[in-house]
């Protein structure tokens, strides 16, 4: 698999105008609009096993897009909005394909299964998942139907496996989906941009996080 570093903080306007005009043709209008009070920011993944270089699995675009993860985490703390991380772990189950598809073993007490530190999890749920969906044998549908939620604003990584399958599920479970393009990140452009097209035509709307957020102001 071909690795790079597509998105930094150096070419992000570049890109945020190019993946704009992307999402744009893809869908021409916005079948509905950001709702705060009804939303629920997911941040999947975010583990050590993907984001330290050090690692096998390191994806390089996911370090930068920290910062905007971060700014989504800001601003659904100052509104006291629902904040959900997510934890992949590995299932041993000899019918879980994830382990004879990718070999890799990531258990509860390693430490590259761990939510990266530049991510506060005291600032919301983790909930553990062990497919590329978050609502595949979780209790997620069940805790933002408990909070109200209709909406949900998906980051993380990796973009086109669980990010999108995440986006997917829950376009089809009933939630208007809001996909940041710039706070989820994979192994290289040409996967993101899949990603993005195939979410913009079908299941949710794609932009940047600054304009996500400015939609309320």
């Amino acid at each position: 698999m071909r690795r790079e570093k597509y998105y930094s903080s150096e070419n992000a306007m570049q890109k945020s105008g190019e993946w704009s005009k992307l999402c744009k043709s893809a869908k021409k209008h916005a079948p509905y609009q950001f709702v705060p009070c009804e939303s629920a920011l997911l941040i999947l993944d975010m583990q050590n096993f993907f984001v330290s270089p050090d690692s096998h699995a390191f994806v390089p675009s996911a370090i930068e897009i920290i910062p905007n993860i971060r700014i989504l985490l800001e601003f659904f703390i100052q509104n006291h909005f629902p904040i959900v991380f997510t934890r992949h772990l590995s299932d041993l189950s000899e019918r879980d394909l994830m382990n004879s598809w990718w070999r890799d073993q990531i258990s509860l007490n390693e430490k590259k299964s761990d939510i990266i530190n530049q991510l506060d999890t005291s600032l919301g749920e983790v909930l553990i998942k062990h497919q590329y969906s978050a609502f595949y044998n979780t209790n997620l549908h069940d805790l933002l139907m408990s909070n109200g939620i209709h909406q949900l604003v998906i980051t993380g990584v990796l973009t086109h496996l669980c990010c999108e399958s995440t986006a997917r599920e829950a376009f089809m479970r009933g939630y208007q989906v809001f996909f940041p393009f710039d706070a989820t990140a994979t192994y290289n452009e040409s996967l993101h941009i899949g990603s993005l097209q195939a979410i913009s035509h079908g299941f949710g709307i794609c932009l940047p996080t600054q304009a996500l957020i400015t939609t309320t102001q």
